[in-house]
Formats: C-alpha cells, structure tokens, sequence
C-alpha cells in the first residue's frame, strides 16, 4: 500500500541497486518491551527501501535484529532519533555489520512475514569483481513463487566467512509446506546460524507476480 501512494519513490527503488546491507543485533532489557520496540522501528523514516520490521530471534524472543538495504546516497550510520528511543529498552548492542549483496529481489508489494538467516561461518567465493557479480544478478522475474516477496542474500564485508539470508513471504506461517525447504529451527544455535523472524501479519490480496530489482 506504501507504494501505491508513492509512485516515484517506488520508481526510483527499482531503477537502481541495493549497494550494502546494514544489519543491527541487539537484545532487550524486557521481552515485554518487544511490542514498543517494533513500534519505534516501523515508524522511522524509511530511505528508499521498504523497511524490514523488527525480527526476533527463535531461540530468545529478547535478541532482536534490524535490517537496512541502502541504495547510492544513503548513509550506512543508524538513525539517531530511532536509536535514542530504542536505547531504554535495550541491555546489549552488537557491532553493526555490513554485507555487499550478492542479490537482493524484490516483488510488488512488501512481504506480510520476513525470516533471516546469519552465519558467521562459511568461506566465500571472492574471485568476481563486484562488477561481474552485479552483472550476474537476477534483473527481474527472479522471484518465481508468488509465495515469496523478498530476497536478499548478502556477504559480509571486510571478512571472507559468513552470509546473510533474508526472505520475505505473505503467508503467516509459510514454511508449513515443502516448497520451500526447512529451515533448521531447533538446531540453529548448534549450527552457528542465528535465525531470527517477523511477526506474521496476514496479507490482504494476493500480489501480483511482478519481481523487481532492488
């Protein structure tokens, strides 16, 4: 709906790519002051991405997680109103990370569910120039499954290990089927992924099955 009433921005999004992806970690004081938190994240001032709601992780509801696709001319810094309201609220911070990305699709509307995969493990591929790998991109029609809204998948920068996954669908509870795939629920803190999801929020209609590039 956000989109629909901001034909230019949306325009603007889709001509250009995401250039970092901002990951922020954190854990509250209080799993009660969860609901406050995903208050004051919805109502910051997006850039020209859609925001990604708050996420919680699936092991302690109190480890929480933002997450930012930046475009050219976007600061990488945290919002300073934003962070002063979350700062009551919060025990911990952890360092912010940074991930080129190696896609980052997107379909018409914003996903109703998000969940996001971290991993610090894993060595990755460097051999492509940032250019070769931009080159290699899906440029649209990526997203094949009307099931799925979003996808970004990001390698951290200034590290050769670790990943970042991110997928938006408008189901409240889409893992229920095969299509997708497990993801290793119960086991992630023995694997070293840290997984982290949205609160599912049923979607209206359908979305058309249009993917554009972020």
């Amino acid at each position: 709906m956000e989109r629909a009433r901001h034909p230019r921005k949306l325009k603007t999004v889709t001509h250009s790519y995401i250039q970092i992806l901002v990951l922020q970690e954190f854990r509250l004081r209080d799993v009660r002051a969860r609901s406050e938190a995903e208050r004051i994240v919805a109502a910051s001032a997006p850039e020209a991405e859609p925001a990604v709601p708050l996420l919680t992780s699936v092991d302690d509801p109190r480890d929480v997680a933002t997450l930012r696709g930046l475009h050219a001319g976007e600061t990488t810094a945290a919002d300073p109103a934003q962070r002063a309201l979350l700062e009551r609220l919060v025990s911990s911070w952890q360092p912010e990370k940074q991930y080129g990305p190696r896609l980052a699709e997107r379909s018409a509307r914003p996903p109703s569910y998000y969940r996001l995969a971290v991993t610090e493990s894993g060595i990755n591929d460097l051999t492509q120039t940032p250019s070769a790998r931009r080159a290699a991109r899906v440029t649209g029609g990526g997203i094949t499954s009307d099931r799925i809204g979003l996808l970004w998948i990001g390698a951290p920068i200034g590290t050769h290990a670790g990943l970042l996954v991110l997928v938006g669908h408008y189901d409240a509870e889409p893992f229920a089927s095969a299509d997708i795939g497990g993801w290793p629920l119960p086991l992630s803190t023995a694997l070293g992924v840290r997984i982290y999801e949205s609160h599912a929020q049923l979607a209206g209609a359908r979305p058309a099955r249009v993917a554009m590039t972020a």
